[in-house]
């Protein structure tokens, strides 16, 4: 009967602690969520803004412009990602421990919003590719393509830019989170020694994109289509979870001061 009882009582505080688990997941995933939403609806405004006028405002002077801008840019709502990563991390992580939660669920709802996020983010990138190459073929103009992994122009290669760009998203979010917890574990000096190193993640998913500002030597995609779904998928996926890896390991130890 002892031991009955005792196994149910050791049952009943695991189901607690996962449903607490669950509940402080669900309360980062929203604050991660909505800074990344607000922040994405501003950044695509201004970026469709741009990449949609920039061609008309060049053709009205005269010029000539083949395409690109947001691609020239590196692909910059991935350094949106990582922002929101740092910042809801540096504003929230105190919070949300001093509430229950957990570092674990700190980084589980950084990164299941991330996965919300991420294809939302990814398949923007397409429309407004699509809607740049409108634009020239309207003006009658030269545009030099995509800087994506297999281009645009097949099923296969708008999915595989989605999901690539989505796993970046992710990748670049958590590493956001991780340089934050970095420069709480260390202070300022070492904090910032240690970024370089914890942009390896990003490095990686940029190299397997061939996006992005280290993706730069790889521009112009991938030649064969089982090798760009591949190189794309796998490797963004690596990438992503090497992040994952990294928050956790970097906020395990973060100190909380009163």
């Amino acid at each position: 009967m002892t031991t009955t009882t005792s196994t149910q009582g050791a049952a009943l505080v695991t189901a607690s602690a996962r449903a607490h688990h669950r509940a402080a997941t669900r309360a980062a995933r929203r604050r991660f969520l909505r800074a990344i939403f607000v922040a994405g609806i501003w950044f695509w405004a201004a970026w469709a803004l741009l990449v949609l006028s920039l061609p008309l405002i060049v053709e009205r002077w005269g010029g000539e412009a083949d395409g690109l801008t947001y691609d020239a840019a590196g692909g910059p709502v991935r350094w949106v990602a990582f922002a929101v990563g740092a910042v809801v991390t540096a504003g929230t992580l105190t919070v949300h421990v001093a509430a229950g939660g957990t570092r674990r669920s700190f980084v589980d709802g950084a990164l299941r919003a991330a996965a919300v996020a991420g294809p939302v983010l990814g398949a923007l990138v397409v429309v407004l590719t699509l809607a740049e190459r409108g634009v020239y073929a309207a003006l009658d103009r030269y545009w030099q393509g995509p800087s994506a992994p297999l281009g645009v122009d097949t099923p296969t290669g708008v999915v595989v830019q989605v999901v690539g760009e989505a796993l970046v998203v992710v990748t670049y979010l958590l590493v956001g989170v991780a340089v934050v917890a970095g420069y709480r574990r260390l202070g300022a000096w070492r904090g910032t020694l240690l970024v370089v190193p914890l942009l390896v993640p990003c490095a990686l998913a940029d190299l397997a994109t061939r996006t992005g500002v280290f993706g730069i030597p790889l521009r112009g995609g991938y030649d064969d289509v089982v090798l760009g779904v591949v190189g794309t998928v796998g490797g963004t996926l690596v990438a992503a979870a090497l992040a994952a890896a990294v928050a956790r390991r970097m906020l395990h130890t973060v100190p909380f001061r009163p």
